[in-house]
């Protein structure tokens, strides 16, 4: 049996795994059912694909989107695997070219969405089945948050294949539908995997409140420091998508609107024109990015509070897919916390629906680490603040607001609390409005007691208490506020309140990344030669290579075909095809400076540790420790004592003289039962092999 970790490299051109991938592949080569939960970005297709490569027949991959399936069959194609996704875009004569494909058992992987799996069957059953791959499966259950009722038939096709594995995959889904996908999808016994939600890549920052041409402004702003970067602004209504793309193609920047009144020719064109980087920018509702590959979207913008956290986090995660820095944005405001509400009023599920609308909000008012809050949802601690958050970057001071939220609650109380947000902060502050004066608000005892503050430092503090629980919302009475039980025992004295004070909080600035010894030159000539390879071929240029690998490609500026076996991203047939092309583009056009080793060597003596490095130059953690052990071997300063104790060291040593003093790392990782990496073993021998030379 071919070993998963060699398809890895040589087939898609990474040298490690990410966190489960390895143990979820091996549990579908046993022939088990798992349910797979791993964030947007977090490598799910591996998990499938390399499966699929190493047994014998073909694997189903049940997706939902056309694009979706267009999107991996193409990588796969570019990566040397005879892939085929089947279904109605396709012409008849193509159909049944991959109908034949697939009954000879010429394809590894066939992707089909749940309509064409049940409608087909009468052919598919006829297939040689080795695998069943359901992609997004959080469609299966009611409590998902994109529930298809075709989803739900799915499970009856096991009686066709009763003897192989179920594996079923989903970006975020909680316990209740954990259980439900099981359950509708017939997986017997399955594992369950949950891999760690976290993407430090993406920065997160919230904006509440922001008026609507201020909004514009800032957005304009944001996208135009980006240099025409892709980014995805999610609104909740098919008109503001309209509007959005009118306004910002007037400031010149190009864009498209995308929502389900559209039709599917038209809503086909323009997601094909985004993955191929034909506009930059995509305004759309949630009917738009589910599944969506495309690893080079730099930024997604919310215009609206989402409906619930599950599906924020899957929008976000769309930014960022190839682990480069992203940006994230929520901007929202009350109103749109009432039209969520009215969108899930006649629900039979209305109670958990406001339940996930109010954690959704809760979120957005929080003033502490976002992400810390973020991965608490789903079940993951951090034990420290993110640091790349609005709230980590700018941390608020706190006051001692007794008194604020007195005046706040007792003008509330006074107005028999039938006040609005604007219109108490207008009593607060003194204001002369007609409403005031009509209403006789001007002659209550607290009308004009906060005229100290300006509107926003009222609208600030109120917004906080409302977070705090001290004040609700009464959103079904007008939007009326009320004094809750707690705000009632501030009014007493009997519960103090901590409040920030005001600050004007503005997008920050992108900063320009200094990336080392990245040729920017080089960098832009391949990705223009990366452009004309995709047009010729009909395919998004990341299917040739990702921005990562271009990054590594300028970075370590590789001029023989072995040094291009250490590119992150770069497998076998990639190679073949493209070597000698991106060797001469090198040669040519750009300054080769150092090699590979070197290249980590310098930023070693930076004072980077290992993962820092990794992350700088887009290379797996594994790749730069065995740079440092051969740096070591070659007499370079380097301290790989860091990575391994005395006693193992001695073990090690122990275990090798038993074993006349191989030099295979194999027979100790056996002889020792596992108990020390490929890794440890390696800097052992290393150490081991210079106090013999010395």
């Amino acid at each position: 049996m071919k070993i998963p970790v060699e398809i890895l490299r040589s087939v898609f051109g990474y040298d490690s795994f990410r966190q489960n991938q390895k143990e979820i592949i091996e549990h579908a080569l046993a022939d088990q059912d798992a349910l797979v939960i791993m964030p947007t970005g977090g490598g799910k297709s591996i998990c499938f694909q390399i499966p699929a490569l190493i047994k014998e027949h073909t694997t189903l991959v049940i997706s939902p989107l056309i694009a979706l399936m267009k999107d991996q069959v193409e990588n796969l194609r570019s990566n040397g695997v005879n892939a085929a996704y089947y279904n109605s875009s396709l012409t008849e004569s193509s159909r049944n070219f991959i109908r034949q494909q697939a009954l000879s058992g010429e394809l590894k992987l066939l992707y089909l969405s749940p309509e064409t799996l049940l409608g087909g069957i009468d052919w598919i059953k006829s297939m040689n089945i080795s695998m069943m791959a359901i992609d997004e499966a959080h469609c299966v259950s009611m409590w998902g948050h994109d529930f298809r009722p075709e989803y739900q038939q799915i499970g009856e096709i096991r009686k066709y294949f009763p003897n192989i594995p179920y594996l079923a995959f989903t970006a975020t889904a909680d316990k209740v539908t954990r259980k439900d996908i099981a359950e509708k999808l017939s997986l017997r016994n399955p594992t369950t995997f949950i891999s760690s939600f976290d993407r430090p890549n993406l920065s997160l920052a919230v904006r509440p409140q922001v008026p609507k041409k201020q909004k514009v402004k800032e957005v304009v702003q944001f996208i135009n420091e980006r240099n025409g970067e892709s980014g995805i602004i999610y609104c909740l209504s098919k008109k503001e998508t309209e509007a959005w793309a009118a306004e910002l193609n007037e400031y010149g920047i190009h864009s498209r609107y995308y929502h389900a009144g559209m039709g599917s020719a038209e809503r086909d064109e323009i997601q094909e024109g985004f993955i191929n980087d034909e506009f930059q920018v995509i305004c759309a509702t949630i009917a738009f990015g589910m599944g969506i590959d495309k690893p080079n979207i730099r930024w997604v913008i919310h215009n609206n509070l989402p409906k619930n956290v599950e599906g924020y986090y899957q929008e976000i995660g769309r930014a960022g897919r190839d682990g480069l820095p992203a940006d994230t944005i929520l901007y929202y405001n009350y109103r749109d916390v009432v039209l969520l509400n009215d969108f899930v009023a006649e629900s039979n599920f209305k109670e958990v629906y406001h339940e996930k609308i109010n954690r959704m909000l809760k979120y957005a008012e929080a003033s502490t680490c976002r992400r810390r809050i973020l991965l608490a949802y789903f079940g993951e601690h951090l034990l420290e603040n993110c640091g790349n958050c609005d709230i980590c970057l700018d941390p608020p001071e706190f006051i001692d607001g007794q008194v604020i939220a007195q005046k706040a609650l007792s003008a509330i109380v006074r107005a028999n609390e039938r006040l609005g947000l604007n219109i108490l902060i207008n009593v607060l502050r003194g204001g002369k409005t007609i409403e005031i004066i009509e209403r006789g608000l001007d002659k209550i005892k607290t009308y004009g007691a906060g005229k100290e503050f300006s509107f926003k430092d009222w609208q600030h503090f109120i917004n906080q208490l409302i977070d705090q629980g001290v004040i609700e919302i009464a959103y079904d009475q007008h939007m009326h506020l009320k004094v809750s039980e707690l705000g009632h025992a501030v009014l007493r004295n009997e519960q103090s309140v901590q409040l920030t004070e005001f600050k004007e909080r503005e997008l920050k600035k992108k900063e320009e990344k200094k990336t080392g010894s990245v040729n920017s030159e080089l960098y832009n000539i391949l990705k223009d030669w990366r452009k004309e390879l995709a047009v010729q071929n009909s395919v998004p240029a990341y299917v040739i290579f990702n921005d990562a690998t271009l990054g590594s490609l300028a970075t370590v500026q590789p001029t023989t075909i072995e040094q291009l076996h250490q590119i992150s991203g770069l497998g076998k047939v990639k190679i073949d095809r493209f070597g000698k092309d991106l060797i001469e583009i090198i040669l040519s056009k750009g300054t080769p400076k150092i090699s590979t080793y070197e290249a980590t060597f310098q930023l070693y003596s930076q004072g980077m540790n290992v993962e820092e490095i990794a992350i700088s130059r887009q290379l797996s953690a594994q790749t730069i420790l065995n740079h440092l052990i051969k740096l070591y071997e070659e007499g370079k300063k380097v301290d790989l004592y860091q990575f391994i104790t005395e006693y193992e060291l001695q073990e090690i040593k122990a275990v090798r003289s038993k074993l006349k003093n191989t030099h295979q790392l194999k027979p100790i990782h056996e002889a020792t039962n596992g108990q020390y990496s490929y890794e440890k073993i390696s800097v052992a021998l290393a150490l081991l092999n210079k106090h013999i030379s010395a």
